[in-house]
């Protein structure tokens, strides 16, 4: 029996090592399914098939040192597969996956309303939206955010949902997408206008972006008559 098990390591020990799940260390990035087989590697003591200590086993099979293979098996049990298929195509640190990673699920990252998939592909609008969500975060914790701020905030995120929903137009979507993206499209274009409408009723009412009183509109106003434009007409 104890032969047969020996066996069976020896087996999953080979499999592992013959797919060259290659932890690229100098770019700081590996699979979720690498640091699982790793960890198995480790608690399961495999590495003793091969006559080799589990130092050993990292220096000379996995090609990363001890610490570095205890590390990123930590992260995989506190950070969880997620934080590792993000920062397969991104360069996200582990403190910055900390303050995302509610936005995070298998369906993508969740960003303006949508997910974005977790591709490498989409490797730069992924890159953006970390920017932005993580830069949101660090204004909220240590200092309000400033009108210049949350504009060119504001404006990344417009360019990055409009050339998202431009790549959307260009694919070959069935009914179904093509449904889901003129909604998408008809909420966009009916946030914007109800947004434009606030800005021309500030104006209006002589209030300027900054909430201070339009001094020119409320000069003209108190220029005129006191009673109603109706009866100025009758006079």
């Amino acid at each position: 029996m104890e032969d047969t098990n020996k066996t069976e390591e020896m087996f999953d020990l080979g499999a592992w090592l013959g797919r060259k799940q290659a932890f690229t260390l100098i770019a700081g990035r590996c699979s979720a399914a690498t640091v699982v087989c790793l960890r198995k590697i480790r608690e399961g003591k495999r590495y003793r098939t091969l006559n080799l200590t589990w130092d050993e086993f990292c220096r000379q099979r996995a090609g990363v040192s001890r610490a570095w293979a205890d590390k990123v098996i930590q992260q995989l049990e506190t950070l969880g597969p997620l934080y590792f298929e993000l920062s397969s195509v991104t360069r996200i640190s582990p403190d910055d996956f900390r303050h995302i990673a509610d936005a995070v699920s298998e369906e993508g990252l969740s960003y303006a309303g949508e997910a974005i998939e977790i591709i490498p592909e989409n490797a730069p609008m992924l890159a953006q939206a970390i920017e932005i969500l993580t830069s949101a975060h660090a204004t909220d914790e240590f200092a309000p955010e400033t009108p210049m701020q949350a504009f060119a905030r504001a404006e990344r995120s417009l360019r990055s949902a409009l050339a998202g929903l431009e790549r959307l137009a260009a694919m070959p979507l069935d009914t179904t997408d093509q449904e889901k993206l003129s909604l998408t499209l008809t909420a966009a274009r009916n946030t914007l206008d109800r947004i434009v409408g606030r800005i021309v009723n500030l104006d209006s009412a002589g209030i300027n972006r900054h909430g201070v009183a339009n001094e020119r509109v409320v000069q003209g106003r108190c220029s005129e008559p006191p009673w109603p434009r109706a009866m100025r007409g009758q006079s």
